[in-house]
C-alpha cells in the first residue's frame, strides 16, 4: 500500500500511508520489552535496569523527558521530513530507517538526562561535596561519551558528523571531545545498482555507456556518497563521487530528530544549551548535499594554491559532474593521521603537520577562504618527487621526502571578509610582540566586546594542559566564560564567519598537535602567514612603499621593524624545521619578552 500511494497516489494519501507504517513500526518496537531489545540490541546496555521500560517511566515520573521525547521526536522526525522533502519511494524508505535510529538516540538521552539530573540535585541538596560532585561528573562524562560513540557509531550518517562536530568544539566537555574522536565517517557499501540508478537520474545514461571502466566495488563509502574508481574515455583516471539515494529525505529527519531532542533538552537543563551545534551541522551538510557547489569550491582552492607545489587540489570533470554525482582526479595518498604510512613514505610526521598548519593558515589570513572540513579523513599525503641528482640529495634539506598536501571532499567552506581577515592578522602579530594591549584592542574591533575579550586567550598559544585548575579557573573569569550558557553567548556575538573559520582551524590545531606539532610552532607559522596576508592587501591596493602596520595607531619605526625582525626568524626556523624533520631537539630563541620559545633544530 506504502509503495502504491507513494507512486500513484496524491501526496495526502502517501502522507496518511506513511503516517500509518510508521506508526505500526514504532507501535512493534515498543509494545513489548523483549521486541525493544532485540530491535536496539546495540543501545539496551546503556540502561542499568533489566527492564528497557523502566528507566522511561522513571524519567516520565521526574520531569516528563520521555513523555516528551516520545511525543515529539518520533513523529516530527519521520512525518514532517517527508513532508518537507520526499518524493518518492526512496525517500520514503529513507525516512522509516530514521525511527530506529531516532529511538537510539531516544534511550540515550534519557538515561544521560536522569544521570545528570540526579547529580546536580544531590549536590544541591548538599549530599556530596564540591569535590565530590566534580569527580562524579568528570566520571560520568566518560561514561556517557563512551555510550554516544556507540549510538553514532549504529547510527551512522548525521549522527557521526554531529559527533565529529562535536570534536573540533572547545565549548564541550573535553571527556566527549576525547571518547568521540574514534568516530569514523563509514559505513557499508551500496549497491551497485543503486548507485547507477542515481548515475542514470543525473547523467542520463548508465556507467558502462559514460566511462571506458567502471569499477562496481566502492573504494570507499561515507555518509553521504559513495567513491568508485573509473577510467574516462579519453583515459583520465578519476575517482566518482555518488550521493546515495533518498539521502536528503533520510538527512531531513535525523536532524530534525536532533533539533528536537536539543530543545527538549534545554527545556529541562536551560544552562546547557546545544541547539547551536545542531544549527551549525544543518547549515553544514545542506552545502556537502550539493556537488556542484563542491566542485566550485575545489576548483577555487586551487587558484589559491597555483603557485605551491606541496598543496595538491583534484581537477574535477566538469561534463560528467552534477548536483548528485561528483567526478574527480584521482590521486593516490596516505591519510594524514596514519604515522606508519606517513614514515613508510620517508616523511617526517611534524614536516607533514608543519605543511598542513601553513597550508590552513595560508586559507585563513591571506585568502579568508577556508576548508570547512579538514579532519584526517578529508586530507591526504604523498611525497614530492626527489631530485635525481646525487649530490642534489646530499645536501642537508633534500635529505628527506617532501610532504605534498592533498585536500579532498570541499563540500564545506567558510569565507572570511577582508576586514576581519585583516583584523586576525594583526591580532596575531601583536602576539608576536607580546602586546597585549593591542592584542585586546583587535580583538575587540574583531569579534565585539564579550567575545573580544576571550578571543586573545582562546587564540594565545599555550598548554592548556600544564595550567594549574587555580590558573585556568582564573582565566575563565577573567574573560568570563564560565560555563556552556556564557560560552555559547560569546559565539552568538562573535561574527558568524569568524566562528566557523576558527572552528574549521581547530579540527586543523587537532591533528597538528597529534602528529607532533608544538606551541612554538603554530605562533611561528601562524604569525608569518599573518604578516603575508597584510603584506597581500597592501600590494593588492598599489600602496607601493606603505608600511604593513599590524594596528593603525602603531607607527612607531622600532615596533616596526621589530615586528619584521621577530617575523624574519621565525621564517628561517620554520624553513629549519621543514627541511630537517624530525631528528631535532629543543633549544630556545628570544622571544619578545625574552622568556624563550622552544624550536626544533638538528641534533
Amino acid at each position: 500500500m506504502l509503495r502504491t500511494s507513494l507512486i500513484l497516489g496524491g501526496t495526502g494519501q502517501a502522507l496518511a500511508s506513511l503516517a500509518s507504517y510508521a506508526g505500526k513500526t514504532i507501535s512493534s518496537h515498543l509494545s513489548s520489552t523483549a521486541q525493544t531489545t532485540a530491535a536496539f540490541s546495540t543501545t539496551t546496555d546503556l540502561l542499568p535496569a533489566s527492564s528497557a521500560l523502566y528507566w522511561p517511566l522513571r524519567i516520565a515520573r521526574f520531569a516528563g523527558l520521555g513523555v516528551a521525547l516520545t511525543a515529539v521526536a518520533l513523529p516530527v522526525g519521520t512525518v514532517a521530513a517527508l513532508v518537507l522533502t520526499g518524493r518518492d519511494e526512496a525517500d520514503a524508505a529513507e525516512i522509516l530507517s530514521a525511527v530506529p535510529r531516532t529511538l537510539r538516540v531516544m534511550w540515550w538521552s534519557i538515561w544521560a538526562a536522569y544521570n545528570y539530573k540526579k547529580l546536580a540535585t544531590s549536590f544541591s541538596a548538599a549530599s556530596i561535596s564540591e569535590e565530590t560532585y566534580r569527580e562524579e561528573l568528570t566520571a560520568f562524562h566518560t561514561r556517557a561519551a563512551q555510550a554516544l560513540l556507540r549510538v553514532c557509531q549504529t547510527n551512522g550518517g548525521v549522527y557521526v558528523k554531529a559527533g565529529q562536530l562535536a570534536v573540533s568544539m572547545q565549548a564541550i566537555p573535553v571527556e566527549f571531545r576525547e571518547g568521540l574522536e574514534g568516530l569514523e565517517d563509514r559505513v557499508p557499501f551500496r549497491s551497485f545498482y543503486d548507485i547507477n540508478k542515481v548515475i542514470v537520474a543525473e547523467l542520463g545514461r548508465p556507467a558502462s555507456e559514460i566511462f571506458a571502466e567502471f569499477d562496481e566495488r566502492a573504494t570507499a563509502a561515507a555518509s553521504l556518497a559513495q567513491v568508485h574508481r573509473a577510467t574516462t574515455k579519453d583515459g583520465m583516471h578519476v575517482a566518482v563521487k555518488v550521493q546515495y539515494p533518498g539521502l536528503e529525505s533520510a538527512v531531513a529527519a535525523d536532524l530534525t530528530t536532533m533539533t528536537a531532542i536539543a530543545s527538549i533538552a534545554y527545556f529541562f537543563f536551560p544552562s546547557n544549551d546545544w541547539r547551536w551545534l545542531f544549527a551549525e551541522l544543518r547549515t553544514k551538510l545542506n552545502q556537502e548535499l550539493d556537488f556542484n557547489l563542491e566542485a566550485a569550491h575545489s576548483t577555487r582552492l586551487a587558484a589559491c594554491f597555483a603557485d605551491r607545489k606541496d598543496v595538491v587540489v583534484p581537477l574535477h570533470v566538469k561534463e560528467l559532474s552534477t548536483r548528485r554525482v561528483l567526478c574527480m582526479e584521482w590521486i593516490e595518498g596516505a591519510k594524514i593521521s596514519d604515522v606508519a604510512a606517513l614514515r613508510r613514505l620517508g616523511l617526517s610526521p611534524r614536516q607533514v603537520a608543519l605543511t598542513l598548519l601553513d597550508a590552513s593558515a595560508e586559507m585563513m589570513c591571506v585568502h579568508g577562504f577556508v576548508h570547512g572540513d579538514m579532519h584526517p579523513g578529508n586530507v591526504f599525503v604523498r611525497a614530492l618527487p626527489r631530485s635525481g641528482n646525487p649530490l642534489v640529495r646530499m645536501l642537508p634539506w633534500c635529505r628527506n621526502a617532501r610532504p605534498q598536501i592533498v585536500f579532498i571532499d570541499h563540500g564545506l567552506y567558510f569565507e572570511l571578509e577582508d576586514n576581519l581577515r585583516r583584523l586576525y592578522c594583526m591580532l596575531w602579530c601583536a602576539f608576536v610582540l607580546n602586546d597585549s594591549a593591542t592584542a585586546t584592542a583587535t580583538a575587540v574591533q574583531l569579534a565585539g566586546p564579550r567575545a573580544g575579550r576571550a578571543l586573545p586567550e582562546i587564540l594565545r598559544p599555550r598548554d592548556w594542559s600544564k595550567l594549574a585548575p587555580e590558573e585556568r579557573r582564573r582565566l575563565r573569569q577573567e574573560v568570563g566564560v564560565t560555563g556552556i550558557r556564557d560560552m555559547t553567548r560569546i559565539l552568538n556575538e562573535a561574527p558568524r564567519q569568524l566562528v566557523d573559520c576558527l572552528r574549521a582551524m581547530a579540527l586543523v590545531r587537532h591533528t597538528a598537535t597529534r602528529l607532533g606539532i608544538t606551541i612554538a610552532d603554530r605562533l611561528r607559522v601562524n604569525a608569518v602567514q599573518a604578516l603575508h596576508g597584510l603584506q597581500v592587501e597592501v600590494e593588492d591596493r598599489g600602496k607601493k612603499g606603505h608600511h604593513v602596520e599590524y594596528v593603525g595607531v602603531m607607527r612607531s619605526r622600532v615596533k616596526r621593524w621589530r615586528l619584521y625582525l621577530h617575523i624574519a626568524a621565525m621564517r628561517l626556523v620554520v624553513w629549519v624545521a621543514l627541511i630537517l624533520g624530525d631528528q631535532v631537539e629543543a633549544i630556545e630563541t628570544p622571544t619578545p619578552t625574552g622568556s624563550g620559545a622552544v624550536v626544533a633544530v638538528p641534533g
